[in-house]
Order: structure tokens, then C-alpha cells, then sequence
């Protein structure tokens, strides 16, 4: 690993703020425009690198929709719903029990032992259904 990739950068803090701040679980693309508000010099390649740090040291997560990766500064365990009508992401939370269960039962099923899940569920959201 980079000896640089521990240290403080004010690009990096400034790409972690921006997601703090984002709930929506932007794209590279959408965090590359803010950061260019804040650093009108900042580069697309510095702002991929520093990504990718900040996922290394697990203070984001990389959330891969579709063909896009979406990135998310809650890294507490919860699951996300696409919509598929507005395209928005949401945080969702399963209860612990029920997903010991599921997992209990995969593996009961297939023999495999799971050591972490990633859950995506696509939908159509409350607020589209609505209209």
C-alpha cells in the first residue's frame, strides 16, 4: 500500500465531506462537479484515486448499480433499493433476526458458508407508485 494513502489531503477530506453531506449515493460524475465547486482544479483521475483510498480504508463504501458505481459514506450495515421508475437510491434496513435466517438458509441450501451480503433490491419506490 501507498505510504501517501494514510496521510491527510484536503482533496480526499474534501471528496468524503461532499458524501457526508450526499445521501443520494452520487456517482463519480456527481461528486467530480461538487468537488470542482469547492477545487475548481481538481482533477477527474484525483477524485477516482481518492475514492478508491477512502473505500481501502472502509471510511466509504462503493455501491456497484447497473453499470455505475455509486458511493455512500454510511457504512453502518444497511442494503439499498434502486427505483426503477426515478432511478433513486435508498438506504434500507432488515432486521438482524430476519437475516440470519436467509443466511441460515442459503447456506443450509448450498453448502457454502457466506461471510458477508450485499442485498439490492429494485423496486419501484413509495413515492412513484404513489403517482
Amino acid at each position: 500500500m501507498n505510504e501517501n494513502k494514510g496521510r491527510y489531503s484536503k482533496q480526499r477530506e474534501t471528496i468524503y465531506q461532499i458524501l457526508c453531506d450526499n445521501m443520494t449515493h452520487p456517482t463519480v460524475d456527481e461528486i467530480y462537479m461538487k468537488a470542482r465547486q469547492i477545487i475548481p482544479d481538481i482533477s477527474l483521475g484525483t477524485v477516482y484515486r481518492n475514492l478508491n483510498v477512502l473505500v481501502e480504508q472502509g471510511r466509504i463504501r462503493r455501491v456497484d448499480i447497473g453499470d455505475k458505481a455509486h458511493y455512500d459514506a454510511k457504512i453502518t450495515k444497511h442494503y439499498h433499493f434502486v427505483c426503477k421508475d426515478c432511478g433513486d437510491i435508498s438506504d434500507m434496513y432488515i432486521d438482524d433476526e430476519m437475516l440470519k435466517d436467509f443466511i441460515s438458509n442459503v447456506e443450509e441450501k448450498t453448502g457454502n458458508k457466506l461471510e458477508s451480503v450485499d442485498i439490492i433490491f429494485n423496486g419501484v419506490c413509495s413515492h412513484c407508485h404513489k403517482e
